[in-house]
């Protein structure tokens, strides 16, 4: 009566697992993938001023991370309207430490290598293919004007000179 008993459980408990176990219908075998949210911000970007590129940020997204670079002029000045006045020849390159996804942007940390402090930028995709770049949580100097976002384009990868 044990051994009859113990068969029927067994039984039961297989019916049971193979109720449980569910094949993907055809419709869930033809679902898009779902997209990470950083994607969109993968690829190639830059900002102009008078005509010229002044402003790089290059975005690899590697699994659930991004990574990637951002290029810009050493100094730059702001019009009182917190517009950019002027950018130097001389450039600097910082590396992207953190990027994460941050209210309707994604939050940049980056780092020159031979600086002590990191700076912060907010990313937000305006479009298909535009996005505005804002500095955040950077100390500026007293009667700075506040910095407009600056807007940014997506471009092909070797639209981009590489940095030397």
């Amino acid at each position: 009566m044990k051994r009859s008993f113990v068969l029927a459980m067994l039984t039961f408990s297989m019916c049971l697992i193979g109720v449980a176990q569910t094949s993907m219908t055809p419709q869930m075998q033809n679902a898009p993938a779902r997209k990470s949210p950083l994607a969109d911000y993968a690829g190639a970007w830059t900002g102009m001023f008078e005509g010229h590129t002044w402003l790089a940020v290059r975005l690899t997204l590697q699994g659930n991370q991004i990574s990637g670079t951002l290029e810009r002029p050493k100094d730059f000045q702001f019009a009182n309207n917190g517009a950019i006045k002027s950018v130097s020849d001389e450039r600097l390159t910082e590396g992207v430490e953190n990027a994460v996804i941050q209210g309707d942007g994604l939050l940049l940390t980056v780092k020159d290598p031979a600086a002590q402090t990191a700076d912060h930028y907010v990313m937000k995709l305006t479009g298909a293919g535009t996005a505005e770049l804002k500095m955040v949580a950077m100390s500026m100097p007293p009667g700075m004007p506040k910095p407009q976002p600056w807007k940014l384009s997506k471009v092909t990868p070797n639209a981009i000179t590489p940095t030397r």
